[in-house]
């Protein structure tokens, strides 16, 4: 990255870059770290996410993290299992919502 890049240009430019469908496997681990929320929701929504960095996101302190996690169809349900018990409700909702979808 460019010295003297503004924070705010270099999240927009890491967000595209987790979003970037030729950005895959291992180079999405460092942005399912990253320290913005918004580049983590980014990698949490990819379906190709690898399945270490689903788990791991499964305890990131962000809601929108997480909420990202329900909706991602590749989450695996022991993840949604585990988020269905989660303490902050708008996130436990959705993935008991999801698992009663998966039972019907």
């Amino acid at each position: 990255m460019a010295l003297g890049m503004s924070p705010a240009k270099r999240t927009t430019d890491d967000v595209a870059r987790a979003l970037d469908p030729s950005v895959t496997g291992v180079d999405l681990l460092p942005l399912a770290v990253h320290r913005d929320p918004a580049v983590r929701v980014a990698v949490a929504s990819r379906t190709d996410c690898p399945m270490g960095a689903l788990l791991a996101l499964g305890h990131d302190r962000s809601t929108e993290v997480l909420a990202a996690l329900v909706r991602n169809a590749r989450a695996p349900e022991t993840l949604i299992r585990q988020l269905a018990e989660h303490r902050k409700p708008e996130i436990r909702d959705a993935a008991l919502m999801r698992l009663k979808r998966a039972f019907r």
